[in-house]
């Protein structure tokens, strides 16, 4: 593979991990610039520029999409098993642009102003010519990226948290007391419209993929696999989680053969035992959140994960891997490492896992 020579056992090290098994040691995906201290900015500023329309075509035209593709690509290190991948971005739980939110562009980010005005309009604002003009765009970039690289799925995950982009999250919270069977019809029509546009999206990348890809999590499957994810709930209980929460992670489990939750900081444990009742849930991902220790802090909630049979992505910093790796076992651990600065301190992390990694 033109970016990853080494793709066949890297591919090897991926599917160990999804057996929670031991090939050699724990995965770990390192980006870092080819050439010390040189980043190459995605976003093009001189572009923008000169183009008024960059900004729109910089997330939605394919052809600038592979070229900004292209061009990171050949300037970054892929250390260890990180992939060569592009993410396609319609806005994080982006689905809530089939129900009327209009995506507003920046160069860092897509996001949301609500576009309803009670939680029943659900019933009149679907458009599905958003799915397929989002699937158009995805086809097209699959077809330009010509296997050099792999693409993921779009961030269309959180229902719960979709429904707060098109009602405002203050409304929702509050419908959770005031609205809960409102809520939960809305919640079902949204969840109904991401399963349909997300099966479009794996069997248009299908190929590419030769099954799927996490792009962030520089994961691969020869299956159907995602990610799931609440991020709403850091604001609630477990309670009204397993109310509202559960069954959209039941219907979205019972789609992928290997799902992902996307598990964003410590306030999430207190939904942990709901995540775990799962048998099908197969990786949780722990997220570092800014102001939080970082992840080696919760070993005992990283344990939990690991003693329930779940496998673990985490993000560290190379300083704690080897405090990481004596407390886990390297099977089913995949180790995406940050704050590396070149190639040789790249290689440097992958021996240090090499070195901890054990059963």
């Amino acid at each position: 593979m033109r970016f990853k020579e080494d793709i066949d056992i890297v591919r090897k090290r991926i599917d160990a991990f999804w057996a929670n098994e031991l090939m050699d040691r724990a995965l770990v995906s390192i980006l870092t610039p080819k050439e010390k201290g040189k980043n190459i900015p995605i976003f093009d500023a001189a572009m923008a520029e000169k183009d008024p329309a960059y900004v729109e075509k910089f997330w939605f035209d394919p052809q600038t999409i592979h070229n900004r593709t292209i061009k990171q690509l050949e300037n970054t290190y892929l250390g260890g098993d990180a992939l060569p991948t592009f993410h396609p971005d319609f806005g994080v739980s982006g689905h809530a642009a089939f129900f009327g939110c209009k995506p507003i562009v920046s160069p860092k980010t897509i996001w949301f102003n609500p576009a309803w005005s009670s939680l029943s309009d659900w019933k009149t604002t679907f458009t599905p010519e958003v799915i397929q003009q989002q699937v158009a765009i995805i086809k097209e970039v699959a077809r330009l990226s010509n296997g050099d690289y792999f693409i993921g799925l779009p961030d269309h995950c959180g229902t719960l948290d979709a429904v707060g982009h098109l009602y405002g999250t203050d409304n929702v919270l509050m419908a959770m007391i005031t609205d809960p069977e409102e809520l939960q019809e809305a919640l079902a029509a949204v969840d109904a419209a991401w399963v349909e546009s997300i099966e479009l999206f794996y069997q248009a990348l299908k190929e590419v993929n030769k099954g799927s890809c996490h792009s962030w999590m520089h994961l691969l499957s020869d299956k159907k696999m995602g990610q799931m994810q609440c991020d709403m709930s850091v604001m609630f209980s477990a309670e009204l989680y397993e109310e509202f929460v559960y069954d959209e992670l039941k219907r979205q489990i019972a789609w992928f053969d290997d799902p992902i939750y996307h598990f964003d900081g410590a306030e999430q444990e207190r939904h942990l035992d709901i995540l775990l009742s799962f048998d099908k849930l197969k990786v949780i991902q722990w997220t570092p959140v800014a102001g939080q220790p970082k992840a080696s802090h919760f070993m005992p909630i990283l344990k939990r994960i690991q003693d329930a049979g779940k496998r673990l992505v985490i993000g560290v910093i190379p300083e704690e891997i080897p405090d990481i790796l004596e407390n886990l076992s390297a099977k089913g651990l995949n180790l995406r490492v940050r704050n590396v600065k070149d190639p040789d301190a790249a290689e440097a992390v992958v021996k240090c896992v090499e070195k901890y990694s054990k059963s």
